[in-house]
């Protein structure tokens, strides 16, 4: 008990400063904190089976991340096939920017470069706007200290365990959103009009680090927008945060565990799994996947798969992406 009330006490003092919002969506940079990263991300959804998933993370010391991976009905998946690049200042690296417009409100993608698709290489234009149509959720809201305390107060308190502390002190904050453009692809302009969530998230990230995590993300008929994620680090965990918003935001403390979704690294086709909110309310999700999108982060140090995916929550459909990673050497 006394342990877990140290944890208790440093979780709290470790909480990060609020920032105004023009200050929250710029781009943060810490040339002097190793693994420091300022990632970006984005997935769009149709009816008809239009996903893209998009991403730029920008690293203190290493080359940036770009994802730009798009499925349209009845072609093969087209995808960077080189992820890593130099970063070329501002929010750009490979091709790929991202420009906030206004800040909480609205954001600018653009993508010019080569994708491979069905065996070759074919060139690559984007241009989309992300509209908001819900605020701007921080997961760090809602998650009680005293749930994190105990996991910390479960581990061997060591000096490479408090170094590696840094891990889960980070910002992470989404939104739920509309994302129109074009995209012209080895010639032919395709019109894009898709329901979509964004992902901001900086501070330290060292994929060898990672043990094994899930991200479900979802935009139902009714409205609803939901994130469960679980993660388990090599020093700690497991750690659940998300929400379900639709009129006020619920906070998710506890979702079902990874041995009831699936072993490591298998991407069920079915599954069901139970979410309960840090007011108590429990809720359903089940969850089908279909193609999926392949990410090997640095070389193969970590593997995230992200599976379109369509969901039903407490009966209400939707879609949205079924995010699952692993250490394959764990």
């Amino acid at each position: 008990m006394i342990k877990q009330a140290l944890a208790w006490v440093m979780v709290k003092a470790r909480k990060h400063p609020e920032l105004d919002v023009e200050a929250l969506e710029s781009l943060h940079l810490a040339p002097d904190t190793p693994g420091f990263n300022d990632s970006l991300y984005l997935y769009g959804r149709s009816a008809d089976g239009t996903s893209l998933v998009t991403r730029l993370a920008i690293r203190t010391d290493a080359p940036a991340e770009v994802w730009m991976s798009v499925l349209l009905p009845g072609e093969p998946m087209a995808f960077v096939e080189q992820m890593h690049h130099p970063h070329t200042g501002g929010m750009a690296a490979g091709g790929l920017r991202w420009e906030v417009t206004v800040p909480g409100r609205q954001w600018q993608v653009r993508y010019q470069g080569p994708l491979r698709q069905g065996g070759r290489v074919v060139q690559a234009e984007v241009e989309l706007t992300f509209e908001a149509t819900g605020p701007l959720v921080d997961f760090s809201q809602g998650i009680k200290p005293s749930t994190t305390a105990k996991a910390l107060a479960a581990e061997p308190w060591t000096r490479s365990f408090f170094e590696q502390l840094g891990e889960i002190r980070t910002t992470h904050y989404e939104q739920a959103g509309r994302l129109a453009g074009t995209l012209v692809l080895d010639g032919t302009t395709h019109e894009l009009e898709l329901s979509s969530l964004r992902d901001h998230s900086f501070g330290r990230r060292r994929w060898r680090s990672w043990d094994r995590h899930i991200w479900f993300s979802g935009l139902c008929e009714d409205g609803t927008a939901f994130t469960v994620a679980r993660i388990r680090y090599d020093f700690v965990g497991p750690l659940t945060a998300g929400f379900l918003m639709k009129q006020d935001r619920e906070p998710i403390a506890r979702c079902s565990p990874f041995d009831a979704i699936g072993a490591r690294g298998e991407i069920p086709e079915r599954f069901s799994m139970t979410l309960t909110t840090a007011a108590g309310t429990t809720h359903a999700l089940l969850i089908e996947t279909g193609e999926v999108f392949a990410f090997d982060m640095d070389g193969g140090d970590y593997l995230i798969r992200e599976a379109v995916a369509r969901f039903t929550l407490d009966g209400v459909p939707g879609v949205g992406i079924a995010e699952f990673g692993w250490n394959p050497h764990g």
